[in-house]
Order: structure tokens, then sequence, then C-alpha cells
């Protein structure tokens, strides 16, 4: 759960708020325990949900009703796509990152006391490697004006190790260059047994995957997403999906405009591949086989996505793709 919400702080800013419904998959003793820490605070209820994945209806956002007994955020489009809400659901929290920087440092025990250094960074102890640990919310900010020399003053002339939420080549050079290991916070928080993350010091050191960056600037990752175009084949974290020619050449198509920086595959550009004027049944065709392989239908809606009446994207980094002929 620490991990979900720091990723959450670092896409969507110090301003976001998560829904009751989204921390639904998470324990009550878990939620309950981060509520009396203020680490989440509960905010004004919502009065409107996100539209449908596939819906061009063109609102920004569907209304909520209620109908009957029930809480409906409601398409006007199509009721079957109405999503049946509880109270709980409607519930919103903000986010506040200094404590949830402090839970981080205390599930890995960490020594010393949870520091702010500028917006989105804090020092949050000292790891038994005696590096100095610093919890990033957007490694971007390390590109504004003196913000390493600050990271390293902080440190107080102890070594620096950089928690950030995904490993940018074009950051971790620069800050290689200036004495300083950058780790992924996907590679340094595990979940144990009873569901709840935490910090694994022993992870804490100079890491040859991530200090190791080739001459091109490309880390030696290993992206999430392998695709081969020349035996059709998807690799997802490390999971095989067998897709059909049309389903493997929209995905393709997609994944290849992220990995290129660009933002979608429009619409246009679908029906191109396919010849099928209505790209809502192949989307979903597409979402369809992800959650037969293996996938929750929350985690293949999150993956394929659509830009609102435009187009077609992965959501994943560019670095997290890979695309081999």
């Amino acid at each position: 759960m620490l991990t979900w919400l720091w990723t959450r702080l670092s896409d969507s800013g110090p301003e976001t708020t998560v829904s009751g419904r989204a921390l639904g998959q998470f324990s009550e003793r878990s939620v309950e325990r981060l509520l009396r820490a203020r680490v989440l605070i509960e905010t004004r209820k919502t009065d409107s949900w996100s539209v449908c994945p596939q819906c061009d209806c063109g609102l920004d956002v569907r209304p909520i009703r209620r109908v009957g007994d029930e809480i409906r955020a409601c398409c006007p489009h199509d009721a079957a796509e109405d999503i049946v809400l509880t109270e709980d659901d409607l519930k919103r929290f903000s986010i506040d990152g200094e404590r949830l920087a402090g839970e981080i440092a205390a599930s890995g025990g960490l020594v010393g006391n949870v520091a702010r250094i500028d917006d989105g960074l804090w020092l949050i102890g000292k790891a038994p490697s005696a590096h100095s640990v610093v919890l990033c919310r957007n490694p971007e900010r390390l590109e504004a004006p003196g913000m390493i020399l600050a990271v390293k003053a902080a440190a107080g002339g102890t070594r620096v190790a950089l928690i950030v939420p995904a490993i940018d080549p074009t950051h971790a050079i620069r800050c290689r260059e200036a004495g300083i290991t950058v780790l992924d916070l996907g590679e340094v928080m595990i979940r144990d047994q009873s569901g709840t993350d935490r910090l694994v010091v022993e992870r804490i050191r100079e890491n040859p995957q991530v200090e190791g960056v080739f001459s091109d600037g490309v880390t030696s990752n290993v992206a999430r997403l392998l695709i081969s175009r020349s035996r059709r084949s998807v690799q997802l974290d490390g999971r095989d999906f067998v897709l059909s020619l049309t389903e493997f050449d929209c995905f393709l198509g997609a994944a290849e405009k992220v990995a290129a920086g660009l933002v979608m595959l429009t619409y246009q550009e679908l029906y191109a591949l396919t010849n099928r004027a209505t790209h809502r049944d192949v989307i979903n065709e597409l979402r369809d086989k992800l959650q037969k392989q293996g996938l929750t239908r929350d985690q293949a809606f999150d993956l394929v996505q659509t830009v609102h009446g435009r187009g077609l994207t992965i959501n994943l980094p560019r670095q997290d793709i890979d695309i081999r002929d």
C-alpha cells in the first residue's frame, strides 16, 4: 500500500486524492492504520465519476445519481455501463507526502528523522550500508539548479541513495556523475506475507544494475513489456500473452507510439490496421483477451487505455517497453 500511494503521488502530484473504491484493494486494517497516522486524510465526498474507458460521450466526468436504493455513476449513452457504487466508494482521501515518507522509512527501520529537502524530496534516514536515504517523488525535480547539491548537503557528506518511483536514464546518468546511487522504488520495497509493504534496507547499496549505464544512456534494467515483431509475442512482467493477429497489431501499434514518445495510436490508424469501423469492439476484445490470460479487469483497463475520443495507448513509461524485430 505504501508503494502504491507513493506512486500515486508521483503520477498526480501533491494535490492528488484517492477514492475509497481504490483503497478497497487493501485491507481495512492497513487503511485504518494510515488514517490514524494521518497519512490518509478524508476529504469531501466525490459527486462525479470517471467516464467509461471506451466511451466517446464527450463528457469529462459522469454524474453520480441515486436511483432507487442504489448509487450509480451514470453513463449517458448506455445504462448497462453504469457503475453501482457504495457510500465508501464516494469517499476521497488526500495523501500527506511527508508522513508517507516517514512510514516508508519506519517500515525499513532507518535511523534518523525525516527531513524535507525541497518540494517532493525528503531525507528519510540512514541505512546499514551508511547511505543517507533520500526519497524523491518526481525525478524531474533534480533538474532544478542546485538541487543535486542540496541533496548532497542534506546527507552531510555521507553517500546518498536516491529512491525514485521509476528510473529515467538521463537522471540516472546525472546522479551517477554526482556520486549518487539511484534505486527504483519497486526494487527496494516488497510486500510481505501479511500484505504489508516494507523497505528492504539490504537492497540499499551501490546497485550495478542502475550504476552501470551504457554509453548510449540506456540502463541495463529489464523492460516490463517485451514485444517481438517476428514472433508476434507479448510478455508483460515475465508473463506471456497470446494475441490474435488483429489484437497483436493493435497492441504493437499503440506500444510503438509510446516507445517513440508519442501519446497514442489514433482511431484512424487503428482502423487502417483492422479495417473495422467500431474501434470499441477491437479494444474490448484486446482487454478481454488479456483478462482471460491472467490480468484482472482493472489491470487490463489500466494497461490498455483510450485517450478520450481520440485513440488507444499503452499505459507504461516508454523505458518499460522493449520492442524487437
